[in-house]
């Protein structure tokens, strides 16, 4: 399989590690862990990309499966990470809305993808060559934008226990891996991930 670019950075894991800490809350690390834990499953259905076939019908069955894959892993992600509310930093509670805001970003382009790959007739060869680059379109655009994590690790304490935690560092090598090649119907772009979040700031 294919590996995604546009993809990297985002992050959904055990629903365990979402649960609080006590009546104080989470603290900044089990916040941090249970973050990257609640968007790593995304990251890696994104990643895992259909590989290429010569036979129209069988691509668009595919990409539809992916992308509906994708966009339900979303879903979940978006999910717990409302359960696990702000980050329990200064200006979490605005961290935590553009995280979840950036990924719902990324939600809509699997989504919009996968209803204008679902528009186009497998039974017309000439149609899927014609009209599939610009279904895919719409993820092909993530390649340009700022990964959601971007958003969390620019603060410095989120940004330590990133770099301790081992499900951030396991987030980290599915990012590595999605900047190997772009997305489906996507040109080769900068890289978008957290190579490198948790240690820039």
């Amino acid at each position: 399989m294919r590996t995604s670019q546009g993809l990297a950075g985002l992050l959904v894991a055990p629903a365990v590690l979402l649960a609080g800490c006590g009546p104080s809350g989470p603290t900044v690390e089990h916040w941090t862990e249970s973050m990257c834990a609640a968007v790593l499953p995304f990251v890696r259905t994104a990643v895992d990309t259909p590989g290429e076939t010569p036979d129209p019908a069988q691509r668009l069955r595919a990409l539809s499966d992916y992308l509906t894959r994708t966009t339900q892993a979303a879903d979940g992600a978006l999910g717990d990470l409302d359960r696990l509310g702000p980050a329990p930093v200064d200006d979490g509670e605005a961290l935590s809305a553009r995280l979840q805001g950036g990924l719902g970003e990324i939600r809509s382009a699997f989504s919009g993808a996968r209803s204008r790959v679902d528009a186009i007739d497998p039974a017309d060869p000439a149609a899927v060559q014609r009209d599939l680059p610009a279904a895919l379109e719409p993820l092909a655009r993530l390649g340009g934008t700022t990964g959601p994590l971007d958003e969390v690790t620019g603060n410095p304490a989120i940004a330590s226990a990133f770099r301790a935690s081992t499900t951030c560092t396991d987030l980290t090598r599915s990012a590595e891996q999605a900047r190997a090649t772009p997305p489906p119907g996507a040109p080769a772009a900068a890289p978008n991930g957290p190579t490198g979040e948790g240690g820039s700031s």
